[in-house]
């Protein structure tokens, strides 16, 4: 007959305890699982500690904390909850048969892979126990609480943690007051977040990049350009350095309120600044997206080159934000070349895509808008995607003999119009061939 699950694990803890060489196993629990974690991994050790647990015998909290917090952080793309909630059952476990060994460093780990998995019922009954047993929460706890009712947008508890722990709030460091302000922006009460980071300054403990960026994010989110802009601008002057992060936060924020020309500047000034930060994706699009929503598009397609020169990758947003732009300005033919481009690319247009080339076309007056895009769609051999759909399935995934027709070639369409650029912040549409959108026609 074959083993329940149960027995086969208990094997596997039996094997991997006989597995660690005589020696060790003659000293105590805890270093017999630090070795099994160290030669095996820490499935094995969780296996050992729960035949440990079977048989009555006892470990430390020091090595059951460890290696929670390597299971959350063992190199993993992402947090696999299996493997976790496995962890946190173990750990509570171990609290209920030793109590008295428990301190807020093991709860800490608790609440923080709670964290993780956002199970916000779980993480409020560890903190019900850690009341229960007496233990008394560090900063580090009060960090981790406001992080996760903060990503869970309940502002209350924000402020109730904040409010219980007076003693913790005076020991924290950085990284705590960076969570506290983080979930106050995150819950939209920035009024809260000015007061803390009023209060930072005051205690001399807001030099710090993440805690500046935090604060600009918070204005840009309430279009207060002024007051993101002079945080900005005092960074340096308070020997707070700038980051990538910090520059798009502060372009998130030109952009949000309508101010192309500051972040332009912002932009060269960051391609230029000695700290040796290159603009992203991310910095390029944003200034990208802000001329777009400005009806700007030649100054939009001008970024666009620019990027397509540092040899970023434009993925399919970037084409859609500047599709967008088109719509903006009346400009299909241009929008139908960017398509072509974008599919060129081997980018997979979505639903949004097809949407905002249906509106392009309603701009210039086709009532059969839809039908336009379907024949746009099907000239590239690809289905049009329907709006629950992610991104159209290629037909022959792009497979098919020969290249992908012109756009131009849709019935009622005499061409379309490719961006180029010709020198620096300089830029000319090009009239592309019927049959051949990437070849410039001859003057």
């Amino acid at each position: 007959m074959g083993k329940s699950r149960a027995h086969l694990k208990s094997e596997d803890g039996r094997c991997a305890v006989r597995e660690v060489p005589t020696p060790l196993r003659a000293r105590t629990a805890p270093n017999v699982l630090e070795e099994v974690m160290r030669r095996k991994g820490v499935d094995e050790a969780w296996d050992a500690l729960e035949q440990m647990h079977a048989e009555g015998k006892t470990t430390d909290k020091y090595t059951v904390s460890r290696m929670l917090m390597k299971t959350v952080g063992d190199g993993q793309a992402h947090l696999d909850p299996t493997r976790a909630y496995r962890g946190i059952s173990l750990v509570e476990k171990f609290i209920e048969l030793q109590p008295e060994d428990v301190d807020e460093v093991l709860f800490n780990a608790l609440l923080d892979t709670c964290c993780r998995l956002k199970d916000l019922k779980r993480l409020e009954s560890c903190v019900s126990w850690m009341r229960r047993l007496k233990v008394k929460p560090s900063p580090i706890t009060l960090g981790i609480l406001v992080k996760t009712y903060g990503q869970a947008g309940d502002l209350d508890k924000v402020l109730a943690a904040w409010d219980e722990m007076e003693e913790q709030r005076g020991l924290a460091n950085s990284v705590t007051y960076g969570c506290m302000l983080d979930a106050c922006v995150k819950c939209g009460n920035l009024q809260k977040a000015v007061e803390v980071f009023k209060g930072m300054r005051d205690t001399g403990k807001h030099k710090n990049t993440i805690l500046y960026t935090t604060m600009i994010k918070g204005y840009g989110l309430h279009k207060d350009l002024e007051n993101a802009l002079k945080l900005f601008r005092e960074m340096p002057e308070q020997q707070v350095p700038y980051n990538t992060i910090t520059y798009n936060s502060i372009l998130e924020a030109c952009v949000k309120c309508g101010d192309t020309s500051s972040a332009e500047e912002i932009l060269d000034q960051m391609a230029r600044t000695e700290y040796e930060i290159e603009p992203d994706l991310i910095s390029y699009s944003t200034v990208l997206k802000g001329y777009c929503q400005n009806g700007e598009l030649l100054k939009a397609l001008c970024v666009f080159e620019e990027m397509k020169e540092r040899k970023l990758r434009c993925d399919e947003l970037v084409y859609n934000t500047l599709m967008e732009g088109c719509v903006k300005s009346d400009d299909w033919k241009a929008g139908c070349g960017l398509f072509g481009e974008m599919v060129s690319r081997g980018l997979r247009p979505s639903a949004i895509t097809a949407s905002i080339l249906s509106r392009l076309f309603q701009r210039v007056g086709h009532e059969d808008a839809d039908d336009k895009v379907a024949s746009l769609f099907s000239l590239f051999q690809l289905e049009r995607p329907q709006p629950a759909e992610r991104g159209p399935r290629a037909r022959n995934a792009r497979g098919g003999k020969g290249p992908p027709p012109s756009p131009g070639a849709v019935a009622g369409m005499p061409g379309a119009a490719r961006p180029t650029v010709r020198g620096p912040r300089k830029i000319r549409l090009v009239w592309v061939n019927h049959n051949d959108l990437t070849r410039p026609h001859p003057k």
